[in-house]
């Protein structure tokens, strides 16, 4: 079941720091978006998936989305992807959609594609630069930024 989180409720943190290990970045947008969850019929969180409004009309960035690593490629990801993109079309009609990730996270990068996202840009040494402490994925340094948007 995939359910949006009311203002108050816990906040599933070890997921939303799966996918972005800064606490201090996550909480400068998490305050600002809508959180949607995947449960399991006894109500445990699965996955997460944070979709924040910009300060521009009608544009709106994915900002983070993790999946128990127990549940890896059983389909979460994508219903949470579906589930917050219908919901943000179904309000706003004119929404650009945007999501960046690291260029290392190919798993990632294939399902958005597979949803509508299409590569526009990569911006070079953004986690070296942004990030106090360095990231790795699978042993590898995490450099780049890849940014996506939405095709229409």
């Amino acid at each position: 079941m995939i359910r949006e989180l009311k203002l108050g409720e816990a906040l599933p943190w070890d997921l939303l720091l799966n996918a972005d290990p800064d606490r201090e970045i996550v909480a400068t947008y998490i305050s600002e978006s809508r959180v949607f969850v995947a449960e399991n019929g006894h109500q445990a969180i699965l996955g997460v998936l944070v979709l924040m409004p910009l300060s521009e009309d009608h544009h709106y960035e994915i900002m983070n989305v993790s999946v128990a690593p127990a549940h890896f490629r059983q389909g979460i990801g994508r219903a949470l992807m579906t589930h917050a993109l219908s919901d943000i079309k179904a309000r706003d009609k004119q929404a650009e959609i945007w999501i960046k990730t690291g260029d290392l996270t190919v798993d990632a990068i294939g399902l958005y594609e597979s949803v509508g996202f299409e590569i526009v840009e990569v911006v070079k040494n953004y986690f070296v630069e942004h990030y106090a402490e360095p990231i790795y994925e699978n042993g590898e340094l995490l450099r780049h930024q890849v940014i996506m948007r939405l095709r229409k």
